[in-house]
């Protein structure tokens, strides 16, 4: 493979050929994310939870073998043999400096990202190098290892600084290696307005292209990657723009095409809504990049509810727009515990076993906001403490004009994602205290190898038929 490069509203490799970038997300690897691996709370929160329990040396051998397990050879020859181009890596920050000493970064957080795009290079699959958890937190999102719900990125000049530093550390290791298609600057922000996204990114971008003038560098939206009126206009020739596309209709459909809530999902209805998301790119006929999408499934893996086959056709008809428009995208997520992914841990495993409980209680509450979908016993009492705020505020003052909806927002995620998710993460670690140093290797080996998982055929088969149009 060549390097690939931007011409027009399309990526082509070094011969002008167009390449289209298609294919998964590593999501709940090299950052971990609680509804993928099945803990509450925040990958951080997660880690000081099972060191406190099983003691440094299992604590080491834990999250060796589960990152070890989790992505594999195996799994790149997979997704090769379903047609895919490229696998975006999203990662934590923290696998390469410590905020206990900022500045210094450990040449180790290469280890498995060189794994990976080794073999990449192996089964001619590109990878995207995501910076899905940023020093600071870049959204009040679990999924940026955020245990507080706030930001701090965007009014802190050290966390910028350090963002910068990282990405020129990266691609000073990286600036000669083509398989890496590029770089994708954030994951999901959430600024406070377009002028500082618009100065980090260009920082960001020169900084980078002090050291490595070669490679993508991909951009995504606001307000989450769904955002982009008021990004500057393109300030280099090699920049990609990336949306995140999910919808009611693959999250919340019972009936597809059909209404959900009170809006009627069809495909009509699928491409109306990527067009207004995705406007601002086409119109600069620049290359756009679906970073995420996808279909949450309720249903056993083998076993497919009427709603997750809904789902599912929704989740077609969204990859046919997608390919209509050619665009370049990568589903979320690859592997996970069964609510989304290609590959799942059979549930008679022993990990599933031992984190069923979890999962149960975690189900009850609400505590994952991402398969709870707003519900849960804990939203319900969220809800009603904040109806006897509305319903004072209108008895005393007759004020009808607060936005009691964000606000409801706002304690879900620093309350119940946040605080009382991480309020019960040594529960978690609790389900393996018994466990020794090789129990807990084989443990997650049965569970999370390629040839241990089950696999989603279902949604195997629609994507394989999208990676190929």
């Amino acid at each position: 493979m060549s390097f690939l490069k931007v011409e027009g509203p399309y990526i082509v490799d070094e011969s002008g050929k167009k390449v289209f970038l298609r294919g998964v997300c590593f999501g709940g690897w090299l950052n971990m994310e609680n509804f993928i691996t099945g803990y509450p709370g925040a990958e951080s929160n997660i880690r000081r939870a099972i060191k406190e329990e099983l003691g440094e040396e299992r604590y080491k051998i834990f999250f060796k073998s589960l990152l070890d397990s989790f992505i594999t050879e195996d799994d790149f020859k997979f997704l090769s043999e379903i047609g895919t181009t490229v696998v975006r890596i999203p990662f934590n920050y923290r696998h390469f400096e410590d905020d206990m000493n900022p500045g210094k970064f450990d040449p180790n957080g290469f280890y498995y990202l060189d794994r990976a795009i080794e073999w990449g290079k192996k089964y001619n699959i590109y990878i995207i190098l995501d910076l899905h958890a940023a020093p600071g937190w870049q959204n009040r999102g679990w999924h940026s290892d955020n245990p507080y719900g706030i930001t701090l990125l965007w009014g802190n000049r050290d966390y910028q600084e350090r963002v910068k530093n990282l990405w020129v550390y990266i691609a000073e290791h990286y600036k000669d290696e083509p398989y890496v298609a590029g770089y994708n600057l954030l994951n999901e922000p959430d600024a406070p307005n377009m002028e500082i996204l618009n100065r980090l990114y260009k920082e960001w971008t020169y900084a980078i292209r002090s050291v490595d003038k070669r490679h993508i560098i991909f951009i995504e939206g606001n307000r989450y990657s769904q955002v982009f009126e008021g990004l500057d206009e393109p300030f280099d020739d090699n920049l990609v723009y990336s949306s995140h596309n999910y919808t009611i209709a693959t999250h919340r459909a019972r009936k597809y095409p059909g209404y959900v809530g009170n809006v009627y999902a069809d495909k009509n209805w699928m491409e109306k809504i990527f067009l207004e998301r995705n406007s601002w790119i086409l119109e600069r006929k620049r290359p756009s990049w679906v970073g995420e999408f996808g279909a949450l499934f309720d249903g056993p893996i083998n076993a497919p509810t009427n709603a997750d086959k809904a789902r599912l056709m929704a989740l077609k008809d969204q990859l046919e727009v997608f390919n209509k428009y050619e665009q370049h995208w990568t589903i979320w997520t690859y592997k996970d515990v069964g609510v989304q992914g290609l590959a799942v841990p059979k549930e008679d495993c022993e990990y599933m076993r031992r984190i069923k409980p979890i999962l149960k209680l975690k189900e009850k509450l609400g505590l994952d906001s991402w398969t709870s979908r707003g519900h849960g016993l804990l939203a319900i009492e969220t809800a009603r403490m904040i109806e006897v705020i509305a319903q004072a505020v209108s008895e005393e003052l007759k004020d009808y004009s607060l936005d009691y909806t964000t606000l409801t927002r706002t304690l879900g995620d620093r309350i119940i994602c946040g605080a009382i998710s991480n309020f019960l993460a040594p529960l978690y670690a609790l389900q393996f205290a018994d466990m020794t140093e090789t129990e807990i290797e084989e443990m997650h080996h049965s569970a999370f190898e390629f040839s241990n998982c089950a696999k989603r055929t279902y949604l195997i088969e629609v994507l394989k038929e999208a990676m190929r149009k």
